[in-house]
């Protein structure tokens, strides 16, 4: 049976998993911190070593990469690793279909495959018309943002980008004072400085410093607080979370009409989905003056599924088969 080899590549870990072609549920997933590694091509050659898949039984190698894929050295946003597109070509073999995608890119093509069951509506579940844009975003090492246009009888077209680095603009007195915090520090804020796993710490250190308090947190330390319901200021820094993801989404939406939906994946907002249903998202969202009725018919969706990145990367592997 022809199989491909799939892995999502992150600023944290890397992700490998085998799909038969033409099926999408990713096979034998293993995850390697990439801290352990010195290159993509060690912990390829650890997960190839102990797979049940021969390398000459696979036929296509789809990688998702954290970072823009577009360059003659492939570097990751958050991730020393470094490659060429040749470089991975010659490690698995002339004979193999190889793709290169950006991790959301990724992302936006497991929507063809993704089901229903592994999507929960954050706010009124409004009309998904499956004909239009739709935007994929997700917060984790860093933040990463896609949009997918559907195609009638082909697959469909994701357009690459680097929308995590954005600049953040800010709504309120206390927006101003973490912007003003960060700006200290970067000179620049983009919205991944608040939208990832290093944002929030930024948020939570922010909001102490604000209280008079010199303390900073990882963000695991900040959800361990927050579940344990003893730290103010943790349940304030996921609240400001989510209303920063709410306005950086609300600007999607106004620069692409996006009518088939916002779908919301990455490492952080998956984990605490109670959260951000009783959050103040929707309302950031939607909090855009006189384009408010624009924007607010828009739906918005937490992607459940445990590997969304590797099922982008198996569908997209069927189609780089289908046309080798």
């Amino acid at each position: 049976m022809s199989h491909a080899l799939i892995a999502d590549l992150g600023g944290t870990n890397a992700r490998f998993a085998l799909v038969p072609i033409y099926q999408y549920t990713p096979q034998e997933v293993k995850v390697f911190p990439c801290v352990d590694y010195a290159s993509f091509f060690d912990a390829a050659t650890e997960y190839l070593k102990s797979s049940s898949v021969n390398l000459q039984d696979i036929d296509a190698v789809v990688l998702a990469i954290a970072g823009p894929v577009n360059q003659a050295v492939i570097r990751f946003s958050n991730n020393p690793w470094h490659f060429t597109r040749d470089e991975i070509q010659a490690y698995f073999g002339e004979d193999k279909a190889v793709a290169l995608l950006n991790d959301f890119d990724a992302v936006g093509y497991c929507l063809e495959v993704l089901n229903k069951e592994d999507l929960i509506a954050v706010g009124d579940q409004t009309h998904v018309d499956p004909t239009s844009p739709c935007w994929v975003i997700g917060a984790g090492t860093g933040l990463g943002v896609s949009c997918v246009i559907p195609q009638e009888g082909a697959p469909n077209r994701v357009l690459p980008g680097e929308g995590g680095h954005v600049d953040l603009s800010s709504c309120n007195e206390m927006e101003d004072y973490i912007l003003t915090f960060l700006r200290a520090r970067h000179h620049r804020v983009s919205a991944e400085r608040v939208l990832s796993g290093a944002g929030l710490e930024n948020i939570y250190e922010a909001l102490s410093l604000r209280q008079g308090i010199e303390k900073r947190l990882t963000a695991p330390e900040i959800g361990a607080a927050l579940s344990l319901g003893n730290d103010p200021i943790a349940k304030a820094s996921f609240e400001q979370f989510f209303v920063f993801l709410g306005r950086v989404i609300g600007d999607l939406v106004l620069s692409i009409e996006s009518r088939g939906g916002v779908y919301i994946a990455g490492g952080i907002v998956p984990r605490y989905v109670n959260e951000i249903l009783g959050s103040g998202f929707r309302d950031a969202m939607q909090d855009k003056g006189r384009m408010k009725a624009f924007v607010s018919p828009i739906p918005t969706f937490v992607v459940m599924s445990e590997y969304p990145g590797l099922m982008g990367c198996a569908c997209y592997a069927s189609y780089l088969v289908s046309n080798a």
